[in-house]
């Protein structure tokens, strides 16, 4: 009788390549600093959203730091503040797209990037939302859900610069 492999050997076999990218987001960045010491207006917009929204697990905002083209998370409820975007990441904030996307590990959670908008519409960076999720959630609802949460930060910013105004400050 032939011997074949288990399909999970072969999944693991798999997913082998894919560990020393899945470790390297793992550890933190020395340079990123904790979400409880950001004091800017974008930390405050991520604080009172996810107080009002149970169904929000994580919220990151992305823009350039002032003065540089140095795209970072520069606001989120994760202790990643600082750290440096991804090509995902850019293509929300430069590109202008939409990324709508279950998270493969964790099924109980849908991730969406949207553009971030001012006032006037343009692009001054992006936003990360990791939604809470079941199989079959209706993801153009999640995706409202996004863009609703967008509209609302934006109807507070004049500019990009706002999105850095220490909290306290109009």
């Amino acid at each position: 009788m032939k011997s074949y492999p288990s399909k999970i050997a072969l999944g693991l076999l798999f997913l082998l390549p894919l560990a020393p990218a899945i470790a390297a987001d793992e550890p933190s960045d020395p340079s990123w600093r904790k979400a409880a010491d950001n004091h800017i207006f974008a930390q405050q917009l991520v604080n009172d959203e996810l107080s009002k929204s149970p169904d929000l697990i994580v919220i990151g905002v992305h823009a350039d730091l002032p003065g540089t083209k140095d795209e970072r998370m520069i606001a989120s409820n994760l202790d990643r503040i600082g750290k440096r975007d991804d090509d995902d990441d850019k293509a929300g904030a430069i590109d202008g797209k939409t990324v709508l996307a279950p998270n493969l590990t964790e099924p109980g959670k849908f991730e969406i990037l949207i553009p971030m908008l001012d006032k006037s519409g343009d692009i001054i960076g992006a936003i990360g939302l990791v939604f809470k999720y079941q199989k079959g959630d209706s993801q153009l609802a999640l995706l409202k859900r996004a863009t609703e949460i967008r509209d609302e930060f934006a109807q507070q910013l004049d500019s990009a610069a706002d999105l850095f105004r220490p909290i306290g400050q109009s």
